[in-house]
């Protein structure tokens, strides 16, 4: 039990100096951009599935709904992104009475 409360706060504590990274990465490093911000997001994602889910353990249907999963999640997030991407505000003129 306790080397399961110390793994698990490895990996937390691990999550909140990637945290600081990407902090890091917007405020001090702008220069990085987003490729830098995507690297640690990247990161993360695989601390998260290898932390606290524990992917290393499981077979391969688990490791296919992982996948499955992601793969969903970045269709939402791209076509989320793609309405505000793409709005445009085309000037009116209002007609005053």
């Amino acid at each position: 039990m306790t080397g399961v409360v110390v793994r698990l706060f490895a990996v937390a504590s691990l999550m909140v100096a990637l945290l600081a990274a990407e902090l890091a990465a917007v405020f001090i490093f702008p220069a990085w951009g987003r490729i830098g911000v995507a690297i640690i997001a990247a990161a993360m994602v695989g601390v998260a599935a290898f932390g606290f889910m524990d992917l290393r353990r499981e077979g391969p249907p688990v490791w296919l709904l992982a996948a499955a999963a992601l793969l969903w999640l970045a269709i939402l997030l791209g076509l989320g992104s793609l309405d505000p991407l793409t709005r445009t505000l085309y000037p009116t003129v209002i007609a005053a009475p």
